[in-house]
């Protein structure tokens, strides 16, 4: 968890439910920048090449809040509450029951005799998110997507029974949509950008539904991964900007402890003063 909980959201709660935190933890998370989207496996922060912009793990403060000078300047960071965990081996980690994974499966197919070109774009006809029927299209309509299709930004709102759009930027009340049909959506398909990830958990949901096999693994409880440790832990994302070379690296302190966190306090003060003192004269 990377950005303090919405208690309004059940997704939160559940997180920080199962997280196991304790509340100090929670309290930093206050403290993070807006965008907290990135670090040392995501993104360009993946780099491992040995140089000096290679990411850095570290295990404690010792290691990882190195001396600010001219050559390491810290530019961003952000807090993060995480539990140990290790993949779920009984679902793959997809958290769907057996079922509803070979739906999820099937969603691609690698047969190579089923390859078909159209233009620059290489699909296979027996993969069934090509094949999709009314009961996909239906749930993939009410969750607000194929407004490529529909020509309108639209959702169904399941607790109030009704539809919404966003008609000259102003969100308001609309009859039912007539949805595309299932040859000019997997037609559609075929072409350009296709079906995300989004679309194909939506439909693998609304498939399985249908055939009364919707489920999540029984073992992780659809998570796709298991907790291996009681308790949370803070760790610490560091954005470390080398100005005479030129480039940059994530530096991230797995573990710091509640006796600590004044001092991790006190450094990302210092170096949001150096920031400040860069520009101080404009």
């Amino acid at each position: 968890m990377r950005s303090y909980p919405n208690m309004n959201d059940k997704y939160d709660i559940e997180d920080l439910k199962n997280l196991n935190a304790e509340d100090w933890q929670i309290e930093c998370l206050k403290k993070n920048p807006n965008y907290v989207y990135w670090g040392n496996f995501e993104d360009y922060m993946c780099k491992d090449s040995g140089g000096w912009d290679s990411r850095v793990n570290a295990d404690t403060i010792t290691e990882g809040l190195w001396s600010l000078d001219e050559l390491n300047e810290v530019v961003n960071f952000y807090f993060e509450v995480t539990r140990e965990s290790e993949p779920c081996e009984h679902c793959d980690q997809s958290g769907y029951n057996p079922e509803t994974k070979k739906i999820k499966d099937s969603w691609y197919s690698f047969d190579n005799s089923e390859w078909v070109y159209i233009g620059n774009k290489r699909y296979n006809s027996q993969a069934w998110q090509y094949c999709l029927t009314e009961i996909e299209i239906e749930a993939l309509v009410k969750a607000g997507r194929l407004t490529d299709l529909i020509k309108i930004n639209c959702s169904f709102n399941k607790e109030e029974n009704k539809w919404y759009g966003w008609i000259d930027g102003v969100r308001q009340e609309i009859e039912k949509p007539e949805y595309p049909t299932p040859d000019k959506v997997n037609e559609w398909a075929k072409h350009g950008f296709g079906h995300d990830a989004i679309n194909q958990s939506i439909c693998v949901e609304a498939r399985a539904k249908h055939l009364g096999v919707y489920g999540y693994c029984e073992y992780c409880d659809g998570k796709g991964y298991n907790y291996i440790t009681d308790k949370a832990r803070l760790g610490l994302q560091l954005w470390f900007l080398h100005p005479r070379k030129g480039c940059s690296k994530g530096v991230y302190i797995k573990d710091i402890k509640q006796e600590e966190l004044s001092k991790v306090i006190e450094y990302l003060k210092e170096a949001a003063q150096r920031n400040a003192d860069r520009f101080s004269r404009l």
